[in-house]
């Protein structure tokens, strides 16, 4: 039986052979291959998973020049699998290989789902170094765990192991844009037979940490994103988020500026502007964290944004118009339909042009 190891990386150049020497030792009388699903990483992962793909041949990359995140990665990967079994893990030497022929016999004893679990060892978590990262992951869990009305210790791991058919049948329901994978399958099998496994969860050794502090704000969007039944995906969960945010910002400079003396222009026009540039900074960290402008291209990011939130403005203001002479001084109806034009409005563009695949900031390497 083949077994398809599923490694998406970022920025893991130094971690490639480590990770076939490692699968290589725990998968010893299995037949296994593994597939390297990199997000074009500019320190030259692509090109290390081909050098080693000419000295074994069960190695295959595949090198992603525009789709980026770590769920669609995964989904690309297992779309390609030849085995019977797909493993999923991480490419950052913390998930420890030995922990697979475990998880095969679970799977092989008629378990659905087999997945590592950090705290199940009752050990220190070396790879969470920080206690902000430890707490992190205990809220999230707990969090997702009320929400899919499971008990698991880690429903936020990235190492588990299921039959790829399995997968494949859940994907069509899968979101490209979620919080984490095994969350996104276990929501769409709550049903399975689901065995975790303790493991100890290595430090890094390359590479960056791709866990940053909006963790919990992605989970909520996938979560309300579910709640929709996925009609509204998660990106435009956070940039409705982040908008609703943006206006406690406008008002509060609004008022503050004309307490200051400002006339209601002036003070309107610094309130929008402080907004805007709220609205567009905290989506480039929260909304699209893996497409995040940096440099020289979140400024020009942020001209573009302007420019399209100018013609926001006008359909805001002038459908808000329509609506309020249509409906006779409904000025709370008005005002939400301006809104809600306007909100769709840069969410479509800002996602093809700014942030999106079709981006023309999109980064050359």
């Amino acid at each position: 039986m083949l077994i398809s190891i599923i490694v998406p990386t970022y920025n893991e150049a130094g971690n490639v052979s480590s990770i076939h020497a490692g699968l290589e030792a725990a998968l010893l009388g299995e037949t296994w291959e593994l597939i390297v699903v990199d997000d074009d990483s500019p320190d030259g992962t692509a090109d290390a998973v081909r050098k080693l793909a000419g000295q074994y041949g069960n190695v295959r990359c595949i090198q992603r020049l525009q789709e980026r995140g770590l769920c669609s990665a995964v989904q690309w990967g297992v779309q390609a699998a030849h085995g019977d079994i797909v493993v999923v893990m991480d490419g950052d030497l913390q998930h420890d290989p030995d922990l697979i022929p475990p998880m095969l016999r679970e799977l092989r004893n008629g378990c659905d789902i087999a997945s590592g679990s950090r705290f199940l060892s009752g050990r220190p978590i070396e790879g969470l170094t920080s206690n902000l990262r430890n707490r992190l992951s205990v809220y999230g869990n707990k969090l997702i765990n009320l929400y899919l009305g499971v008990q698991l210790t880690d429903p936020l791991t990235g190492f588990f192991a299921t039959s790829r058919i399995l997968f494949l049948r859940s994907i069509p329901r899968m979101q490209a844009d979620g919080f984490k994978i095994f969350f996104d399958l276990i929501y769409h099998n709550r049903r399975a037979a689901i065995k975790e496994l303790p493991f100890d969860f290595r430090a890094r050794k390359h590479g960056e940490s791709k866990l940053q502090l909006n963790v919990l704000w992605l989970l909520l969007c996938d979560m309300i994103s579910k709640l929709s039944g996925s009609l509204i995906p998660p990106r435009l969960v956070s940039f409705v988020g982040v908008g609703l945010i943006g206006s406690t910002v406008h008002f509060s400079f609004l008022y503050a500026s004309l307490a200051a003396g400002a006339v209601f222009w002036l003070a309107q026009t610094i309130a929008t502007v402080t907004a805007m540039v709220f609205n567009f900074t905290f989506n480039n960290i929260l909304t699209y964290s893996a497409d995040r402008l940096r440099g020289e291209r979140f400024y020009k990011g942020l001209l573009l944004y302007s420019f399209i939130a100018s013609f926001g403005i006008v359909a805001n203001v002038s459908s808000a118009q329509l609506t309020y002479d249509h409906f006779k001084a409904h000025t709370f109806l008005a005002a939400s339909v301006g809104i809600v034009i306007d909100v769709i409005w840069r969410f479509v563009v800002s996602n093809r042009l700014i942030w999106g695949q079709s981006s023309i900031l999109k980064r050359t390497r």
